[in-house]
């Protein structure tokens, strides 16, 4: 009777199955089968896995909870509500872990949720490129035009300070190394890295074609903001 009794709440509730299949493999000492099993468990749509992948986020290996992250991403459901609570809550304990940030920063843009963007819009200038990366793309995901004019403002953020410094010859303030200047190298990179991802995303969410921060700028002058709707 209990046998029978079970086998009907299974079918009724598959994360029943789903999460008694988790549990045994999770056991494992070896974080990439863990991982595997959190990647299986994201398979089954419901609030207990989402829950449970919530607490993945933060307490275990960073493969797992890349998956974790990854999983939430591809909540299949009408609401978004608990995965998108569980994501946003995860950013502060991960800041250490860039891959892992990038990870849940991915998933808040599968989900296209506009209340993603103000935790989204914090990282576009993170120093960590994979995490200002995985931001801005995430921006594109989302598509909501109250993005364009930070990111086109990060183009301009990009540009600048990827500039050399002042002069440090006492008193000249004239750019440049041969005045004793110096450059941010890491600002060179993000700029060369990440500015072709600013522009795709910006394409992205206005259909427009424009390319380059001047170009940019005098689109917003000229149009407002104002993006070509969805095909």
């Amino acid at each position: 009777m209990m046998l029978l009794i079970m086998v009907l709440v299974m079918q009724d509730d598959p994360s029943v199955a789903a999460l008694e299949t988790f549990k045994a493999d999770y056991k494992s000492k070896d974080p990439s089968v863990r991982a595997q099993a959190v990647t299986a468990l994201s398979s089954t749509q419901h609030d207990k896995v989402y829950a449970r992948l919530g607490q993945l986020l933060t307490v275990d290996d960073k493969d797992v909870r890349i998956a974790a992250a990854k999983g939430l991403g591809g909540c299949s459901a009408e609401k978004k509500t608990k995965p998108l609570t569980y994501l946003l809550g995860a950013t502060a304990p991960n800041l250490k872990e860039p891959m892992v940030l990038a990870a849940i920063l991915e998933a808040l843009g599968k989900l296209r949720q506009e209340a993603a963007l103000p935790e989204v819009e914090k990282h576009y200038r993170s120093k960590q490129i994979v995490v200002a990366q995985a931001a801005i793309q995430a921006a594109a995901d989302i598509k909501s035009p109250r993005s364009v004019p930070g990111l086109i403002n990060l183009l301009k953020w990009l540009d600048d300070a990827a500039q050399e410094a002042p002069s440090l010859d006492g008193g000249s303030n004239v750019p440049g190394v041969g005045g004793g200047g110096v450059q941010d190298q890491g600002a060179v990179e993000r700029q060369r890295t990440l500015t072709p991802v600013v522009n795709k995303s910006l394409q992205a969410i206005t259909g427009s074609a424009m390319n380059g921060r001047l170009a940019w700028e005098n689109w917003f002058r000229e149009t407002g903001g104002r993006v070509k709707p969805p095909k």
